[in-house]
């Protein structure tokens, strides 16, 4: 039996570590597909609309690809409904049809210190009036805030079962945020595949956007008056690129969240770089909150009395785990349809 178990944690060690079954993608079904809601914001200028109109480009195509059911907010006018109420009526129309949702927000932002805003045509988009729609939709949520001024969002939308990111670390900065256009690439860019899965995760598109951003202001001779933030833990803080090394968040001091940032963000699958295997939006759904499980319980390993204490847990969540994929495999073997072929044990019939 202790052998057993050992073969569980080392199969478990192996999928936690960067194992490309860890990051099968989800195939979209009919019923239960992935959603984008693109939302491009006031431009302000024709040079900004140009910058904004290319990175809503780039993510229709990611949508595309992920076959994700997409609508776009901000490029026509609607004359009964201001753009804040087609948001807050999108995030709203049947959650529950939907296997996970993308709000992707682009555009310029504002902070007075009290409120944060995000520029709309018309009445503009607070992070507490977001909040109260974000609070509706129980499936996996990712918001990117593309946007200046944008950290108080970050802690407005931290939650559970989300991943926020903030283009900036505060509402304090209030200059133009370039982060939106290094993101918006950096979702299908093969350098940004860390882990060589054949997939770019949105942990993996935010530390490359991180970078770029950074390079941007190093080429210009400027102070950076940008640093985005990733919170999918729910404890409010976020966590910066040079927070992690690789894909894995470095101890910090004083942390309170069982889990650091970047889990759910990993879990989150932006592009395809090649053909993968596919399991289901309900089987995506259980095997991620499966893997959190699993990591949860490793946190606490320390905390049982023995090691076969610690396996018992283990092994039915990896049990679980293994019947997933076992099951995604048998969903993609091909079936081979030749009529030269025929059953070894068929009876030969002639004239």
């Amino acid at each position: 039996m202790r052998s057993f178990r050992i073969t569980i944690i080392l199969v478990a060690c192996s999928l936690l570590c960067g194992n490309p079954l860890v990051h099968i993608a989800a195939a979209e079904s009919p019923d239960r597909p992935e959603r984008f809601i693109l939302v491009i914001g006031a431009e302000g200028t024709d040079e900004y609309a140009i910058q904004f109109a290319d990175w809503a480009e780039n993510w229709k195509q990611l949508a595309g690809g992920k076959q994700a059911e997409l609508t776009v907010i901000g490029e026509s006018l609607d004359a009964r409904n201001s753009d804040r109420t087609l948001i807050e009526r999108e995030l709203l129309r049947s959650p529950e049809s939907y296997s996970a949702t993308w709000l992707i927000l682009i555009g310029h932002g504002t902070f007075d210190g009290k409120s944060a805003r995000f520029n709309l045509r018309g009445p503009d988009l607070t992070a507490e009036q977001l909040q109260v729609c974000c609070d509706q939709i129980t499936h996996p949520l990712a918001v990117l805030n593309c946007f200046s001024a944008s950290g108080p969002f970050l802690q407005a939308l931290s939650g559970e079962n989300r991943v926020v990111i903030s283009a900036t670390k505060n509402g304090f900065e209030f200059y133009f945020s370039h982060f939106g256009k290094f993101l918006s690439a950096a979702a299908s860019e093969p350098e940004s595949d860390l882990d060589h899965d054949g997939q770019v995760s949105l942990l993996e598109a935010y530390l490359a956007a991180c970078r770029q951003t950074e390079a941007h202001y190093l080429e210009q001779g400027q102070l950076a008056t940008e640093h985005a933030l990733l919170d999918d833990n729910g404890d409010q803080r976020g966590s910066r690129a040079d927070q992690f090394k690789g894909l894995d968040h470095l101890p910090e001091p004083g942390a309170t969240a069982s889990l650091p940032d970047g889990h759910r963000a990993q879990q989150f699958a932006v592009c395809a770089l090649r053909p993968v295997s596919q399991i289901t939006g309900a089987q995506k759904q259980r095997r991620d909150a499966l893997e959190i499980n699993i990591l949860e319980l490793k946190q606490r390993k320390t905390e049982f009395e023995t090691e076969d204490d610690y396996y018992q847990q283990l092994e039915p969540l990896m049990i679980q785990l293994a019947e997933i994929y076992r099951q995604a495999e048998r969903g993609n073997t091909p079936t081979i349809h030749d009529p030269l072929v025929v059953p070894v044990k068929a009876e030969q019939t002639g004239e």
